[in-house]
């Protein structure tokens, strides 16, 4: 019989007061949080639980008590808050927790305030703020001195080295865990001994990298399986699960792909039993890097979105920066650079705002090596000069040496252009001079950049080249065009009708498929240049301006390969919309545009569109989107 179900039947004893009962609740609570129980730890506060991230009911309860509940409460905050992403939880939780080594502290606590302090600095760990968990870590085993806590202590020491392992501290991580592996040897408890096994295999993992060492990799592999063995012992889903995880990811970095693959789908089960949707997606993420080492970048593409959009709606930003960085380093392979621009530079952001500094280098990094030739100058040295400052302190050799190959690719791009400035005698400047290969140089830079600030639409880059027609600059495009190199950085072009001027252009006739587009929008000024805008490159677009008529458009047969929608239209708004052709068989798979005035960008991700522009400043980008969405949704 375990503790909890031991404290349970005392918790049936009509004699105990409020005060004891809500003791021996949070006593029950954290043994079913130590085994991984969240949704019985839950339970079990009864009344004392009134959501997460909610504040307790502490009326009538001593200072301590008072002080042990909130613990309890912000602590299965933070994990129940991770498990199903609920933004605000983190933040939340660590309130909550906070106030109570407060009230810990003022009755000289120093026990409960250690205790309170580690599960403080997991929550900052969540959010990717590991230097914060790192002083909590160290203050709390300060207070430990001396004291008999040998399986706290244990507990802060694997956490305090997890978080000098995600600074890059891997010679320090190592070092507490050898120093401590007596203590582990002698604990009774699989959870703790699994955890150990674990933690010590991921600090091996990151030496194997740093340092290069094969030997380290392959005792890492058997930490991995103890650890799964010891989780399992312990019945311990969620660890055992990690575990898994874990074991798979290292498979891979060693190329050893079909293996990882089988391990990830252990612990995406384990993972999807226990309900927790947080994790799940971390097991999609590294099954997303799998697949685009095995170039199956359609599968890694899915994979990672998914990902996203689950890691979107909760607030472990360090964990959704990580997969956008995925995420970028896939829309780069297939093709969507712009895309893969900003979703890198989005992941940079995320993370450095987190207090990841090292995961926004490393985003930083892959944006350099993915689009070191569509940055312009200032763009790449921009970006180089914030990866150097976030990763100085890094340990990681695979990741100095990265910086380094950017470090010598802008220096040499930089020499070879200075090279072509240096003073030259009049004999050698004419030596060999053809002024129309100089002119072509010299309107590439330009054909280049206009591509690049008109988003690759070939009509706006001709604009802001003073071209009278897009035909121009889209033969200078063309494989026999002067400027076919460039072609990359364009969207692709639709099919163009036939002209009836020119009779070398005929060819026989085919039937071209017409892109039907239903805009819902009931303003009238946006709804024209909407119109304009798309039937210009030859869709058909219909226009509706009320919620309730739409709502009968999108529910009948008629055939729309792409919707527009406003989110505040009289009868029924843009997400109820959204929500409704999701649930329509043939209307699942239709791609869905939100242009909208209202800051609700991430309730219209979560109701199922796939893009979202805010008015009016992303006008501009709509034929882009529309663009991308219909290719993406024929390919």
């Amino acid at each position: 019989m375990t503790l909890a179900e031991t404290m349970l039947k005392q918790l049936e004893n009509p004699a105990l007061s409020r005060d004891e009962r809500a003791q021996l609740q949070c006593q029950i609570a954290a043994d079913l949080e130590h085994r991984g129980q969240y949704e019985l730890a839950r339970e079990v506060l009864g009344e004392l639980w009134w959501g997460v991230s909610k504040r307790p009911p502490l009326e009538g309860l001593s200072e301590l008590t008072g002080a042990e509940v909130l613990l309890r409460v912000g602590s299965l905050s933070g994990y129940l808050g991770s498990i199903n992403q609920i933004d605000g939880a983190q933040e939340a939780a660590k309130d909550l927790i906070s106030e109570s080594i407060t009230r810990f502290e003022s009755l000289g606590e120093a026990i409960r305030v250690a205790t309170a302090q580690c599960e403080l600095a997991f929550c900052y760990r969540r959010v990717g703020a590991h230097d914060e968990a790192r002083v909590l870590y160290y203050q709390a085993l300060e207070r430990l001195t001396g004291s008999g806590e040998r399986e706290l202590r244990a507990k802060i020491l694997l956490r305090l080295a997890v978080a000098e392992s995600f600074c890059g501290r891997y010679t320090d991580a190592l070092r507490i865990l050898t120093d401590s592996a007596q203590l582990f040897a002698e604990s009774d408890s699989h959870a703790l001994k699994g955890k150990f096994h674990n933690d010590l295999a991921g600090v091996l993992t990151c030496l194997s990298t740093a340092e290069r060492r094969r030997d380290y990799t392959d005792r890492a592999i058997i930490e991995y399986t103890a650890a799964s063995h010891h989780f399992e012992q312990a019945g311990h889903i969620s660890y055992h699960a990690s575990a898994e995880n874990n074991l798979g990811f290292l498979l891979y970095t060693i190329g050893r792909y079909e293996e990882a693959h089988e391990h990830l789908n252990t612990a995406r089960r384990l993972f999807a039993d226990v309900q927790n949707r947080g994790r799940v997606a971390q097991v999609d993420e590294t099954r997303a890097r799998i697949l685009l080492a095995q170039g199956r970048l359609h599968a890694a593409e899915s994979a990672i979105r998914e990902s996203v959009r689950v890691l979107s709606t909760g607030g472990e930003q360090g964990a959704l920066a990580e997969a956008l960085t995925t995420q970028g380093r896939i829309l780069s392979k297939i093709g969507n650079y712009i895309e893969s621009v900003n979703t890198l530079r989005r992941a940079a952001d995320l993370a450095e705002q987190a207090g990841a500094v090292e995961d926004a280098g490393r985003a930083l990094l892959s944006l350099m090596e993915e689009h070191g030739k569509r940055l312009n100058e200032h763009e790449l040295l921009e970006a180089y000069e914030r990866a150097h400052n976030l990763l100085k302190e890094t340990q990681d050799m695979e990741t100095i040496s990265r910086l380094r190959a950017c470090a010598l690719r802008i220096v040499s791009d930089r020499r070879a252009s200075l090279s072509q400035r240096r003073v030259r005698s009049l004999v050698d400047f004419w030596a060999n001079f053809n002024l129309t290969e100089r002119v072509h140089t010299y309107e590439a830079r330009y054909v280049r950049r206009a591509l690049i600030d008109g988003e690759g639409s070939v009509t706006r880059a001709s604009r802001l080249l003073g071209f009278p027609h897009h035909g121009t600059l889209a033969a200078m495009l063309d494989k026999g065009g002067r400027h076919k190199d460039l072609a990359y950085l364009r969207t692709p072009p639709e099919t163009r009708r036939q002209s009836i001027i020119n009779p070398r252009s005929r060819r026989p006739r085919t039937k071209a498929r017409t892109i039907n587009i239903l805009c819902v929008e009931d303003y009238p000024a946006v709804a024209d240049a909407v119109k304009e805008t798309l039937e210009e490159l030859g869709w058909t677009v219909e226009l509706c301006a009320d919620g309730k008529e739409a709502m009968r458009k999108i529910e009948s047969k008629a055939r729309y390969h792409l919707l527009i929608l406003d989110n505040q239209l009289p009868g029924k708004d843009g997400l109820e919309l959204a929500r409704r052709a999701r649930a329509l068989p043939h209307r699942r798979r239709t791609p869905i545009i939100m242009l909208s005035a209202s800051d609700i960008e991430r309730d219209a991700l979560r109701a199922g569109v796939n893009a979202f522009l805010r008015k009016p400043q992303d006008i501009k980008r709509l034929s882009t989107t529309v663009t991308r969405l219909l290719t993406k949704n024929t390919s």
